[in-house]
This record gives structure tokens, sequence and C-alpha cells, in this order.
């Protein structure tokens, strides 16, 4: 995984294909180093954004759902 300037690069080794996750300065590469849970990701994004955890919770969960089921992430946040 790799930060870029729109959002996060993910290569799957699995299906051998790039990810590209469009989200600006909402996550970082330490939020899934398996430190961070959901709710500290979601509080960390809300205190930098001033966006709603109502908001924020439903986005990053369907991502962490669809990086699990491409086989990019393990499980959520590791």
């Amino acid at each position: 995984m790799r930060k870029e300037s729109w959002g996060l690069l993910f290569y799957s080794q699995i299906i051998h294909r790039l990810f590209f996750i469009k989200s600006e300065d909402w996550l970082y590469p330490r939020h899934f180093d398996g430190a961070w849970p959901v709710e500290k990701v979601i509080e960390d994004i809300a205190v930098r954004t001033g966006k709603p955890p109502e908001i924020i919770e439903p986005a990053l969960v369907k991502l962490l759902e669809n990086l699990v089921k491409n086989g990019t992430i393990e499980h959520e946040l590791c």
C-alpha cells in the first residue's frame, strides 16, 4: 500500500490487481498497521476532516469489506 495525493494505492498479491482508493486525506497507511481498531480510525478521520462519524462509518466499513473480499487486506485494518 502506498499513499498518493488522491488517496491510497493497494496491490492484491492474490489476484494481482491494483486498487485505487480515492480517500484523499481520510486514510493513511498507518491505519492499516494492525494497531488501529475501526473505531479509532473513524475518530481520527472525524477529528482531522470535521466530518461526522455517521458519514464516515458506513463508507469505511464498505471499503474494508471490499478490500477483504478482494484479498487486498486480511482482516479489517490488519
